[in-house]
């Protein structure tokens, strides 16, 4: 890697000025968080913010700073995308994305492919298809009553983007339902997020009283105890949110309307959660560490502090920053350059 000098400034005195090792440090640092988190891997943290042996970490409390700020900004957002996720009142929330369902499966199954609005009928089976006789059957929609035959068991509705299953004979009610897979996946994915978000705090806790106040707000109960119960939810130990995935079908089971309110009423607990991660994003920089490391964030919002996940965009953020904070108010040119050199 050379470093050439740019504008008649040695670019090897200004790296070994400590200020753009710094720089550089932190530029490496930025790169290891987007990376790790594009993948999911949840101990970058307690790397990258020095609580494991590593031979990244690094002493410099900027670095930290900037590596927790980053790692924190997109689990907030994470956590705030699973929330809305199970918020009723948001568009495409799970709740809203129907499917159908038999209430005998014994006489049909069947499966949905698409639903956009709801759509019951009742089906009547009176023979199986066979080698010698295809199958009997009608379908009672709105009041009418059509009467169908089929040479398979297997049959494409015309009333509803969804395959019919024939089974036995009887008669089965075709209901609108949610799929409770989506639900459970959906929780899944929001306490994850919010786990998540509670390890970057707890590895960030000495960086300032401002993290620790975040630390103590984001654990607050979203609910309490009995409520957090009913849905499948617990605290374990360790202070982990965790999901009991029996008890959370059940719910669903018996009790849909009271479970749907829990989850994302208007005081339910992913409506909660979603209200304190966007609380969170819109606070200043200055508010969550404490102090900025410079005075282009100190009024900046964490959800614009380092904006996209374009590596390359975050850099010039930060040499900008950086440019703000060398001696003699070097030109933010010198330190464009240098970043150019450093990088190729």
């Amino acid at each position: 890697m050379s470093i050439s000098a740019i504008g008649g400034i040695s670019s090897y005195d200004l790296y070994n000025s400590g200020y753009l090792n710094n720089m550089y440090q932190l530029m490496r640092y930025q790169y290891g968080i987007n990376q790790a988190s594009a993948y999911g891997s949840t101990p970058r943290i307690s790397s990258f913010l020095g609580t494991q042996n590593t031979t990244a970490a690094s002493s410099s409390g900027v670095d930290k700073t900037k590596a927790f700020l980053s790692a924190y900004q997109s689990d907030v957002k994470n956590t705030e995308k699973a929330a809305d996720n199970l918020n009723y009142f948001k568009s495409g929330n799970v709740f809203s994305q129907y499917t159908l369902g038999s209430s005998d499966e014994a006489v049909a199954e069947i499966k949905t492919n698409s639903l956009r609005k709801s759509k019951d009928f009742t089906v009547n089976v009176q023979n199986l298809a066979t080698k010698d006789e295809p199958a009997r059957y009608s379908i009672t929609e709105n009041g009418r009553t059509t009467q169908y035959t089929s040479a398979s068991n297997t049959i494409k509705l015309d009333n509803a983007d969804a395959t019919l299953t024939l089974k036995g004979t009887g008669t089965t009610n075709i209901y609108t339902g949610v799929d409770e897979d989506n639900i459970v996946s959906a929780m899944k994915d929001m306490v994850k997020a919010y786990n998540n978000t509670m390890e970057t705090l707890s590895a960030g806790k000495n960086l300032g009283s401002g993290v620790q106040s975040q630390l103590s707000r984001m654990s607050g109960k979203i609910a309490n105890g009995t409520v957090l119960g009913m849905v499948g939810l617990s605290y374990d130990k360790n202070g982990d949110l965790k999901l009991d995935e029996t008890r959370l079908r059940s719910a669903l089971e018996n009790d849909y309307d009271t479970t749907r309110e829990l989850i994302g009423g208007q005081y339910g607990i992913a409506t909660t959660l979603g209200e304190r991660a966007r609380t969170t994003l819109s606070e200043s920089v200055s508010s969550i560490v404490g102090t900025s490391t410079s005075a282009s964030a100190v009024s900046r919002g964490l959800s614009s502090l380092l904006s996209g996940d374009d590596i390359g965009r975050n850099y010039f953020n930060l040499m900008y920053d950086f440019s703000r904070s060398m001696p003699y108010s070097i030109s933010n040119s010198y330190s464009v350059g240098s970043m150019l050199n450093l990088l190729g």
